[in-house]
């Protein structure tokens, strides 16, 4: 029974970790790395590998591959499925089934001479890695080349719950990369055409053309600048939103994950006890042993379960206001922490305290997805310039009311701050110092157009190097209903 409780004890803490890793990693093949380590402490993984299918084709790569006879196959290279007879991988994906086999069972398959390429395993276990569509997108597989080392059916079950766990972790984070790139392509190919549309404004002026046609060239370029830059901000606004979802989707596939394995293991308990209660060998320490299980697996299951029911509540909350332009009124310390708990997928395994001060009455009428979105631009803005990845730091809000009428936000962090030279840039459209890094120097100028536009306030910022970041946002209290971003 003890047996029982520490192997439980072992799979959560197995499932929280691969949470963990999945929100804080960028890099599948880093992410995989991580999920066979914690993989091997529950059962035997020596040889291990997971090969994903290419979109629109039936071809996978194997992206990570630990195997003590096989070399491992270079992962660029394609490899196509013809069909489900030619190996164990392609059965496992084509089929959308778990598979798992003995070396006699191996070699049957194909009359005695093993199936599929590689060596023949001792036990091998593969399982599916599904979409929401339950269409296959890999395969995760674990072997054993000694005889000493096999796979029951409680591991079978347990390998089969933590492949669905990857798979979500693998799908969102491919998904984020593709957003991301999306963005990145689209805000090179605007940068080319502004630069273009200049070129002709030069070549233009230089031909000395009438003043007319200049003027008319002109504003059509500015036109068009302004244009691309709309359409940039709507990109980075969706790809804010798109992070937001895959973050919060990582932090509730861990307590639902959770509340499935408590559930299982439960019901398996109940099972061994009615067993029990059937052959009369039911004894007072085995039933108090069974309760004991019953409570902590419940127990597990109400705090899991709250945990991802808060995660939902501040998720959708803040979706609907980022999507929305209306006004509303709303506590503002209530949903400074809405805010800040659907960024905890960000702040996660980052050594930052996060500290917010306002007054637990403090109401407003306001925007709040414009406010939704200065929060998030702040806190990310001091993610990716203000600190190191494993450096430690302090971030604060504090929010009080001014004359009665006007909000005052405070936001400081003690990063490492920035030179006059870019202080002076710092709102200005397109400029980053992270250029050619994913940065497309659109976040502090979308917060200064929602807090001088939408919120009607002003915004004035301080810093020094190695001095971190201080901003002042001063809106009104109340704005007039029915007035959009």
């Amino acid at each position: 029974m003890n047996d029982r409780l520490d192997r439980l004890e072992a799979v959560q803490s197995v499932l929280l970790e691969i949470g963990q890793v999945s929100s804080s990693c960028s890099d599948i093949r880093d992410f995989l790395r991580s999920v066979h380590r914690a993989l091997g402490r529950i059962m035997y993984a020596a040889n291990f590998y997971v090969a994903l299918s290419e979109a629109g084709n039936s071809a996978v790569r194997f992206v990570y591959f630990v195997d003590e006879r096989d070399p491992m196959p270079d992962p660029a290279q394609l490899v196509s499925l013809e069909s489900p007879d030619e190996s164990p991988t392609a059965w496992v994906i084509l089929n959308a089934r778990s598979l798992t086999m003995t070396a006699t069972e191996q070699n049957a398959r194909a009359g005695g001479v093993g199936w599929g390429g590689g060596s023949t395993a001792e036990h091998w276990m593969g399982s599916p890695l599904l979409d929401q569509r339950h269409q296959a997108i890999g395969a995760i597989v674990i072997q054993s080349y000694d005889a000493e080392h096999t796979f029951d059916p409680e591991d079978q079950a347990l390998f089969a719950l933590i492949s669905n766990q990857i798979s979500s972790a693998i799908q969102s984070l491919q998904s984020v990369d593709r957003l991301e790139e999306a963005v990145r392509e689209r805000t090179a190919r605007l940068k080319h055409e502004v630069t273009e549309r200049r070129r002709a404004e030069e070549a233009m002026a230089k031909a000395n053309t009438q003043l007319a046609q200049q003027n008319a060239a002109l504003n059509q370029a500015l036109s068009a600048l302004q244009e691309a830059q709309s359409e940039l901000v709507r990109q980075e606004k969706l790809a804010s939103l798109g992070r937001l979802v895959a973050g919060v989707a990582h932090e509730i596939n861990t307590p639902l994950g959770i509340c499935v394995t408590a559930t299982s293991h439960l019901v398996q308990e109940v099972k061994l006890t009615r067993e029990e209660m059937a052959a009369g060998a039911l004894t007072e320490d085995s039933l108090l042993a069974f309760l004991e299980i019953v409570d902590q697996s419940l127990r597990i299951m109400t705090s899991n379960t709250q945990r991802a029911a808060a995660l939902v509540r501040s998720f959708k909350q803040v979706a609907v206001d980022q999507s929305s332009d209306d006004v509303r009124g709303f506590n503002l310390k209530r949903y400074l922490d809405e805010v800040l708990l659907s960024l905890q997928p960000k702040l996660k395994g980052r050594p930052l305290k996060l500290v917010v001060a306002c007054p637990a009455d403090l109401e407003v009428t306001s925007l709040p997805g414009a406010l939704s979105q200065i929060v998030t631009n702040l806190v990310v803005n001091s993610l990716v310039h203000g600190f190191e990845r494993d450096q430690t730091g302090n971030i604060r809000i504090t929010a009080s009311l001014e004359g009665g009428d006007t909000v005052l936000l405070d936001y400081s962090d003690d990063g490492m701050g920035m030179g006059k030279d870019t202080l002076e840039k710092l709102f200005d459209p397109f400029f980053t110092t992270r250029r050619g890094q994913g940065g497309s120097g659109l976040g502090a100028h979308i917060l200064y157009n929602l807090v001088t536009g939408a919120l009607k306030g002003q915004v004035k910022v301080d810093s020094a190097p190695g001095m971190g970041l201080h901003y002042r946002l001063r809106f009104p209290r109340t704005i007039a209903p029915g007035l959009k971003a």
